[in-house]
């Protein structure tokens, strides 16, 4: 079977400009498929601690529940002798956050980790514009009230003679 070539002048051509030709696409959320910011969970306890005694509780009834309900976040349970119970979730953009769960109920441990895996993992900062976008627009964001003129529900309805 023969082999296409290109002619040497196109095949120049196409050497000399091939960053134009072949962009490397960045993985986003919403082209193909889903990526989970959150992708590793560590519950650390002290089994001698009394302020673990909840984390101990939670780890024997719900751990393995949230563990089989969330088969895309890998959950590390580890010891950690004479300290506080901490959860630390490591999310993909390489970033940490860790709570304290010292005084927190057994009650309350599940809502601290659904916001740990729920968290997109970027830090937290004031946003100077309401859109972030690839491509922003020259015209600005659409509103209604941008009009001058004020329509009115009367105006559209036809005059009776």
């Amino acid at each position: 079977m023969a082999s296409f070539r290109y002619p040497r002048v196109l095949n120049d051509i196409i050497l000399a400009h091939s960053n134009q030709f072949i962009r490397p696409t960045k993985p986003k959320n919403g082209v193909g498929s889903f990526i989970f910011p959150c992708r590793k969970l560590v519950f650390n306890y002290c089994e001698r601690s009394g302020s673990s005694t909840n984390m101990l509780k939670y780890l024997q009834t719900r751990a393995i529940q949230f563990a089989n309900e969330n088969p895309q976040i890998e959950v590390v349970v580890q010891p950690r002798p004479s300290k506080h119970p901490i959860i630390r979730a490591h999310y993909t953009n390489g970033l940490q956050k860790s709570k304290c769960l010292r005084g927190v109920g057994e009650d309350e441990i599940p809502e601290v980790v659904k916001s740990l895996r729920d968290h997109s993992g970027m830090r937290l900062r004031r946003w100077k514009k309401y859109v972030v976008s690839d491509t922003p627009s020259v015209r600005g964001i659409y509103s209604p009230f941008h009009d001058k003129e004020s329509h009115e529900i009367s105006d559209l309805k036809p005059k009776k003679s």
